[in-house]
């Protein structure tokens, strides 16, 4: 909006939001696409001497802290995603005078009410929303805060014109209506105030852990809207898009290698997506807050996951370091300044909406000291495994062994031309390769022959010195398999009291259960090459049936083809690859508890 006056002298006033992007990027065209001759923004007079040192210190973020002999304590961050900050920034590099003309006294912003999400801006365009913002702000009484604060900005903008013919002015959403109605009042030429009350100022470094209670926007997104200034090239930044970004860096380290980093898919990070976007809808809003975002991480990634991204959004990559001292901590309606210990509180001066406190239950990884707790107080007389799991890879178990005699039936099918019965079911695949002729045919399958008791998986058979643990575990009941397989080692990943999470590199299973040795300490005259060879000589030794179900990534080699026709064996491949990522991880991972008894608390730390 722009206001001229019978000097000729042009005002252009943009009402503003604090801490949103979208509104500093508009400020930032105004600013490349218009050319002023001053700036002025829409801060309490006090805090001016100090502005311009803590612009030129960013990225490196501060605040300026005003306060009198008693609590409240006043501060405003200097914010890169705020509008105002981005306006006083700009007049810097630009060599343009700024000016504060906030009302000196200060005071407790006013909370505004529910406004349209400036996620729109992109589609109903930057004038448009903030009608509609000023509209749902509406207009202030004669009298009120908001008024006296408008009717100050007035007088200070008729101040300036008088110096300067084209004014660019930031007025909060909040003060803008009553700032144009007394700019245009015949009384506010010479109206005065009373003094304001002195303040003590001093500027302070935010401690990095406590910029999210400061900033408007994420921590992530302020840094990367940072470092967007410095590309020329780069395109305007979508909050939306970010958030998207912040998940996918996440993922990728939240494990310490890829392999491990590719468990977490992009197929359940595109449903942490979808329930966060279900989240944010729910809450009429485009934008999704940290607490949904932490929520719907959870729900994909488990405690780990979502405290890695808890950190990850709350991580500003630009740091202090070189700067000595303590920082200013900040937290909701708290300060605690660097020479004192004990907290103020304090106001927010550039917060337009009220921080409250969300409950979200996550257990964080134990630490060192913890894991050591855990492995000392380890009873090495009682282990036991977590009975879901258990539940898991017998249902796992039968699907294989159901789908290794399914192949084998379908190796042996007889196709032939439809005369009178359908058989087994029409051929579609012989139907289709002899169309031409105009024929149906249909398969016969053969009955299947025997059964299969035993079930080999390797996950990993190429690195031997990750899994230095070997057993033999028997069947509690009729029910479960007896299990050899060799995997990490548990007390290398202590999780909670009695808790030990391991992965699996291979296993076997063997169904009906019967006690069999370990084939990992049988002694044998064969050499065999790695610990995934050795589990199929064993799983081959054992078997009572002809045919064993064979789960790797590639196909059996000649030596095991040799080792089972030794033992009159035939072993029926299937590929891993058939099963999913989500599947192979779910099986992967098993626990071991120390005794029956912690299967009561387990699943509070396994986390499912």
């Amino acid at each position: 909006m722009k206001l001229k006056a019978i000097d000729q002298s042009v005002i252009t006033i943009v009402p503003v939001l604090h801490g949103k992007i979208a509104f500093a990027e508009y400020i930032r065209e105004c600013c490349m696409k218009g050319r002023f001759d001053c700036i002025v923004v829409d801060l309490p007079q006090p805090f001016e001497p100090y502005l311009a040192h803590a612009i030129d210190d960013l990225p490196y973020i501060s605040a300026i802290v005003a306060q009198t002999g008693s609590d409240p304590v006043y501060y405003v961050p200097i914010d890169p995603c705020d509008a105002t900050i981005e306006a006083t920034r700009q007049a810097r590099q630009n060599h343009v005078p700024f000016f504060c003309i906030g009302h000196p006294a200060l005071c407790a912003p006013l909370a505004l009410p529910p406004l349209p999400d400036e996620n729109a801006i992109k589609r109903i365009g930057f004038d448009e929303y903030a009608t509609l913002c000023l509209h749902a702000v509406g207009n202030a009484a004669p009298g009120s805060q908001r008024d006296t604060a408008g009717q100050y900005i007035a007088h200070r903008l008729h101040q300036l014109r008088s110096s300067h013919k084209n004014i660019l002015a930031l007025v909060h959403m909040g003060n803008c209506a009553r700032a144009i109605y007394h700019f245009n009042q015949e009384k506010t030429h010479n109206l005065s105030f009373p003094i304001a009350p002195q303040y003590t100022v001093r500027r302070e470094f935010i401690n990095p852990d406590h910029l999210y209670f400061a900033l408007g926007e994420l921590p992530f997104v302020t840094g990367k809207f940072e470092k967007e200034r410095y590309d020329p090239f780069a395109e305007k930044i979508d909050v939306v898009a970010l958030v998207k970004d912040l998940f996918r860096e996440t993922r990728d380290q939240f494990h310490e290698n890829r392999d491990q980093a590719i468990d977490l898919s992009p197929g359940r990070v595109q449903r942490a997506l979808a329930f966060l976007r279900n989240l944010t809808v729910s809450d009429d809003r485009l934008v999704p807050s940290l607490f949904d975002i932490v929520v719907a991480a959870k729900g994909v990634g488990g405690n780990s996951y979502a405290l890695h991204m808890l950190k990850c959004a709350r991580y500003y990559p630009y740091l202090p370091v070189e700067m000595s001292g303590p920082f200013l901590s900040v937290g909701i309606d708290k300060i605690v300044l660097p020479d004192e210990s004990s907290a103020h509180t304090a106001v927010n001066l550039l917060r337009d909406f009220s921080f409250v406190w969300q409950y979200l239950s996550i257990k964080p990884d134990p630490t060192d000291l913890q894991k050591k707790k855990y492995r000392y107080s380890w009873d090495p007389g009682g282990m036991c495994s977590h009975v879901p799991e258990d539940e898991r890879i017998e249902k796992f178990n039968d699907h294989v062994r159901n789908k290794a005699l399914s192949m084998l039936r379908e190796d042996l099918v007889v196709s032939e031309k439809f005369t009178v019965s359908v058989r087994d079911g029409i051929d579609i695949r012989e139907t289709l390769t002899k169309w031409y002729t105009g024929d149906i045919y249909v398969k016969e399958l053969p009955p299947s022959r025997g059964a299969m008791d035993m079930v080999v998986i390797l996950f990993d058979a190429d690195h031997d010195e990750l899994y230095p643990h070997k057993a033999t575990w028997f069947a509690e009941h009729d029910e479960e398999s007896t299990l050899t397989f060799y995997s990490t080692d548990p007390f290398d990943n202590m999780i909670g009291p009695g808790v030990a999470r391991s992965y699996y590199g291979g296993l076997s299973l063997l169904f009906p259960p019967r006690p069999v040795p370990n084939i990992f300490e049988l002694e044998t005259n064969i050499e065999f090459k790695n610990n995934a060879e050795c589990l199929t000589y064993g799983a081959l030794l054992f078997s009572e049936e002809r045919r064993i179900a064979f789960v790797a990534k590639n196909k059996p080699g000649v030596r095991l083809r040799k080792m089972a026709e030794s033992l009159k064996k035939h072993i029926v491949w299937v590929p891993l690859s058939t099963f999913s990522s989500e599947t192979l991880k779910k099986l992967r991972t098993f626990h071991v508890l120390n005794g029956k008894h912690v299967r009561s608390w387990a699943a509070r730390f396994i986390g499912e």
